[in-house]
């Protein structure tokens, strides 16, 4: 029985403070994962020593338990939803010219895409998202599967340009959780956010909203899960004939976002003054 399970088992036996205590924790399963005592306290308007208690009601001895069987319960659920899925489903070709005719059609797609995409571009947006990313004092790139290719990419240059710069693995909750809690309104919060969506992705985004940071969101769509917490957003076409996603364009928004970083620290980037950069969020 998992901790959903459990909860809903001993609902009907609860108080009605335990009883709003546990609608707070069904409604929002994958915030507990990356939630302090203090900020789930916040959040019920219970003390911790009644959050204690409901921990004790529903069969784990402390908070920490209980964070684990929603981190388990969560991890299960990325299995579930958030499986790898590479491949457009579609009817298999067998014949050659068949094949070759597949292949010119996304050729013509990925250029019609191309040309879309640069047509239409707002440069003053990668502009804006350029100078988000000049006065954060650190930068945290969150990636999840095929997203880490243009994380590290952008971690790369990052590194190049002197920023301090660090990659959030979000497929482990226990290292995300650690450096979500060290976030400072003075970061920058980068989200990669591709098709099929990393389950807790809306999760971590509001958690990382609620220390202030900036949030800027790199991803296909306004429907995007983080783009209700980002104040910069950058969109890119990604869907193909054959994958969910192309990394075409995401790159080439990626180096335009790069580019303009060079351009306006100029020749002198490496004697940016960092003194006042804080520490890495692990030495804290």
């Amino acid at each position: 029985m998992d901790v959903i399970q459990r909860i809903h088992s001993l609902y009907p036996e609860m108080t009605k403070k335990q009883k709003s205590i546990a609608d707070y924790l069904l409604e929002f399963p994958e915030d507990i994962s990356y939630i302090t005592l203090a900020q789930l306290s916040r959040a019920t308007s219970s003390s911790e020593l009644t959050l204690l208690r409901f921990c004790q009601k529903v069969g784990y001895p402390n908070f920490l338990e209980l964070k684990n069987a929603f981190r388990e319960y969560t991890q299960n659920m990325v299995k579930l939803l958030s499986s790898p899925q590479y491949f457009v489903p579609d009817t298999t070709i067998t014949d050659a010219d068949g094949k070759s005719e597949l292949l010119r059609q996304i050729c013509r797609e990925e250029a019609d895409a191309s040309r879309e995409f640069f047509s239409s571009l707002d440069l003053l947006s990668i502009i804006s998202a350029a100078e988000a990313v000049r006065k954060a004092k650190r930068i945290f790139i969150c990636a999840h599967d095929i997203s880490h290719i243009l994380a590290e990419f952008l971690l790369a240059r990052l590194k190049l340009l002197y920023f301090d710069a660090y990659l959030i693995e979000l497929g482990d909750l226990s290292d995300t959780e650690d450096k979500l809690d060290k976030l400072t309104p003075d970061d920058l919060v980068i989200f990669i956010a591709f098709p099929k969506y990393y389950y807790p992705l809306s999760s971590i985004a509001k958690n990382a909203f609620s220390h202030g940071s900036v949030i800027l969101t790199i991803t296909d769509s306004i429907s995007s899960p983080t783009v209700q917490y980002s104040k910069h957003i950058l969109l890119c076409h990604t869907a193909t004939r054959v994958f969910y996603n192309s990394l075409n364009l995401p790159m080439a928004l990626a180096n335009l976002l790069l580019s303009y970083l060079v351009i306006d620290l100029g020749p002198d980037y490496r004697s940016r003054d960092l003194s006042n950069a804080p520490s890495s969020p692990s030495a804290k």
